[in-house]
C-alpha cells in the first residue's frame, strides 16, 4: 500500500515532467461558505491576473480533478468546449421550438374565425345585367 506522500510525489512528478520544470505554487486557504443550508461548508477561492497568465481568462469553463489529498484544475479542451457550445445550441434550439409552438397555437386560435373569407362555393352571377364588366 502506498502512503499519501509517495502519491502526492508521483502526481507531482508526473504533472511535472511535461515541461521538466519545477511547478509554481501559491498559498490558498480553505475558507467556509455560509451559502450551505446545513450550516458552513468549505471554499477555496482563487483571484488574481495570475489566472489569466496561466491561461485562465474570465469565462473559462473548468474540470477539477480530484482524489484523495489533491485536486487539479484545467481549462476544457477544445473538443470539451464544442461539446458545451452544442448542448447550450439544443437547449436553445429545443426553447424556441416552444415558443414557436406555443405562438403557432395562440395564432390559429386567435385567427381561426378569419379562416373562411369567402363563400365555400364560387357562386357569383356572371350575368351581364348584375356586372358591368360583362356588358356590351
Amino acid at each position: 500500500m502506498i502512503d499519501n506522500t509517495t502519491k502526492r510525489q508521483r502526481r507531482k512528478a508526473h504533472l511535472n515532467s511535461k515541461e521538466d520544470l519545477p511547478m509554481k505554487t501559491k498559498n490558498i486557504k480553505v475558507q467556509y461558505s455560509s451559502r450551505c443550508q446545513n450550516g458552513f461548508s468549505p471554499k477555496i477561492q482563487m483571484e488574481g491576473r495570475w489566472l489569466e497568465k496561466l491561461g485562465f481568462p474570465i469565462g473559462t469553463h473548468l474540470v477539477v480533478e480530484y482524489e484523495e489529498g489533491s485536486i487539479r484544475i484545467r481549462p476544457f479542451t477544445e473538443d470539451e468546449n464544442d461539446a458545451i457550445e452544442e448542448q447550450k445550441l439544443q437547449a436553445e434550439l429545443v426553447k424556441k421550438q416552444r415558443e414557436y409552438e406555443a405562438a403557432r397555437r395562440r395564432l390559429t386560435k386567435q385567427y381561426e374565425p378569419l379562416t373562411m373569407v369567402a363563400e365555400p362555393q364560387n357562386n357569383y352571377d356572371t350575368n351581364s345585367e348584375a356586372h358591368p364588366r360583362y356588358r356590351k
